[in-house]
This record gives C-alpha cells, sequence and structure tokens, in this order.
C-alpha cells in the first residue's frame, strides 16, 4: 500500500543557493548586533551624562548649603572701661576645608550686623577702602584703631588681612583674614548683656554667622567672647 506522498519528487536546493541563503542570514545578524550594539553605546553614554549631571548638582547643592567659611579661633572684643561699653570686636576666619577660594572684595561680600532689640545694618562693608592689606601692627588696640569710623553713632567693618596674603581680596587656603567691627559711641555701642549677630556673606555658599553675648562685667581692656 503506498503513501500519500509516494510518487512525488524531492527538490533540494543547489549548494551555491544555500550559500547566498547563509551569507544573507550572517548579514543581517551581523547588522543586528552592530545596531544594538550601537543603540546600547548611546544608551551607556546617556546614563554616563546624567549621572555627571547629577554629581554635578549635587555638588552645586551642597557648595551652596555650606559655608566656604569658618571661624579661626576665638572671638575677642575691645573694651571702654570708663564708658562700660565694647567698641570694637574680631572675628578671625579662614576657608572651610576642602571649600575653594573666596573672593572678599567689598562689592561682592556683604558684612551684616544686628544687636537684638536695639539696631541693625544690612551691609556696613562697602568700599575697597574697607579691605584691608597693608596692615603690620595686629595689636588689638591698632586693629580697633585701623578700622574706627571718624563719625559717631557709626560702626563700621574691614577685613585685614594677615601676613602672608598675596595681595589681593581672595581667600585662598592658607590665608588668614580678621573681619574687625568698630562701634563710635551714641547710639552705636555694644553694652552688658547685649546680644549681637554678625553674617559675612560670600558670593558662593552659605553666609557665615557669629553669634555673641556681652559679659555682664566689662572691667577687662580685652575680653574673650568664644
Amino acid at each position: 500500500m503506498g503513501t500519500k506522498d509516494a510518487g512525488r519528487k524531492t527538490h533540494r536546493l543547489p549548494k551555491k543557493v544555500k550559500a547566498v541563503v547563509g551569507i544573507e542570514s550572517a548579514i543581517v545578524l551581523i547588522a543586528f548586533v552592530v545596531v544594538a550594539a550601537a543603540l546600547a553605546f548611546v544608551v551607556l553614554n546617556m546614563g554616563f551624562f546624567t549621572t555627571q549631571r547629577s554629581k554635578e548638582t549635587i555638588g552645586s547643592g551642597l557648595a551652596q548649603a555650606s559655608s566656604s567659611l569658618e571661624l579661626d579661633g576665638t572671638v575677642v572684643a575691645r573694651v571702654d572701661i570708663s564708658k562700660s561699653i565694647v567698641d570694637c570686636v574680631i572675628i578671625p576666619i579662614r576657608l572651610s576645608a576642602g571649600q575653594k577660594p573666596v573672593d572678599l572684595t567689598p562689592t561682592k561680600t556683604n558684612i551684616a550686623i544686628w544687636v537684638l532689640g536695639r539696631y541693625g545694618y544690612a551691609n556696613i562693608y562697602t568700599s575697597e577702602s574697607q579691605a584691608v592689606k597693608t596692615q603690620s601692627d595686629f595689636n588689638v588696640s591698632a586693629l580697633c584703631t585701623t578700622v574706627m569710623p571718624s563719625t559717631t553713632d557709626t560702626v563700621n567693618a574691614s577685613i585685614i588681612w594677615q601676613k602672608g596674603n598675596n595681595g589681593d581680596n581672595v581667600l585662598d587656603p592658607g590665608e588668614k583674614a580678621l573681619v574687625v567691627l568698630a562701634f563710635n559711641g551714641g547710639n552705636v555701642t555694644l553694652g552688658a548683656y547685649n546680644v549681637f549677630k554678625v553674617e559675612i556673606r560670600v558670593p558662593i555658599g552659605a553666609a557665615l554667622t557669629v553669634e555673641r553675648s556681652i559679659p555682664a562685667s566689662l572691667t577687662q581692656t580685652v575680653i574673650d567672647l568664644g
């Protein structure tokens, strides 16, 4: 008994045709691989770019949130014993660890002061002459005399660069400076129990805020405010 397919002829592809078909398949496969590799490269490249931008954004945010400046020791004050008032405050500053140089030019950095419940100034650091780079005597009295305003009822601030600076207004790593505030009597004074706050606002980063209280006893010429 014969099968249904009995008598049919089997047609086989010639070897040359098989070779051509194989080559075409290989070419198509290679094309797919190349396209897939290109797409993978694009995706990876976009991923690396996004990661880098994210790092830059995070770094910028941290720089803005943290202060570029920090205290470099104790805040001291000069006392006018005859009047029982503080007439000068000296704040030592330096760059915070890992921070970039900071421009302390008067037009780019502001210094504000408030005496709680009494008076306040949004910016008392406005003139180029207030950036002092030639101070040779760093005695407390000499520093205060350099900064003391000539008119009464006035507070003045200067940034006095310590020895070793390179002559510009940019605070570099390793350099030190003093923020000196002088109060010339009248209603602009610091008395016992007064609380004052100084803000040093630099171009990049958060402001450095220094808040101190004047002690009850003002019987020493120079006092340590901590």
